[in-house]
């Protein structure tokens, strides 16, 4: 599941490409702090991330999208908003929420975690992104590769 996060942190961060100078946005840490089934159907998670940003300050927010294996939905997932402070290093907290496809169950999902392989996993996400005095921008990502993403995560810049 932490794996997951980072996909998903990444794939924001990597959209941001259109509203920031992303040549000046670096994570430089990030940890899962709790994953919390809920139900049989739905897994909660809080992540925390601290970003350095040279750049202007944005807000992301209407976060969603669609975890993929092998090209058939695990499930939908959904974030919270959250906003990035201009010129500075801060922690941000990052909560959301996994919905799984009928097909799937909350100890299948486990069991596929326990041994998982990044390149059997794609993400579909939709953001709206928001630069302060900007004009917010929609943005539609389809089957980021996960490996990708968590490449991209490791080398510490987007």
């Amino acid at each position: 599941m932490d794996r997951f996060f980072r996909i998903l942190l990444l794939a924001v961060l990597v959209s941001l490409t259109g509203c920031v100078n992303v040549n000046r946005l670096h994570v430089t840490s990030f940890h899962v702090d709790s994953i919390t089934p809920e139900g049989f159907r739905s897994v909660s998670a809080a992540a925390s991330a601290t970003v350095t940003n040279g750049s202007v300050g944005f807000s992301v927010y209407d976060i969603g999208g669609t975890v993929k294996r092998h090209g058939q939905a695990l499930g939908d997932f959904s974030v919270e908003p959250f906003s990035v402070k201009a010129r500075s290093t801060g922690k941000y907290s990052i909560n959301g929420q996994l919905s799984l496809a009928q097909s799937m169950s909350v100890i299948e999902l486990l069991s596929i975690v326990k041994d998982i392989d990044l390149d059997d996993f794609t993400v579909d996400i939709s953001l709206k992104v928001k630069a302060k005095g900007g004009a917010p921008q929609k943005l539609l990502l389809k089957d980021v590769p996960a490996r990708q993403i968590i490449d991209i995560m490791k080398s510490g810049s987007v």
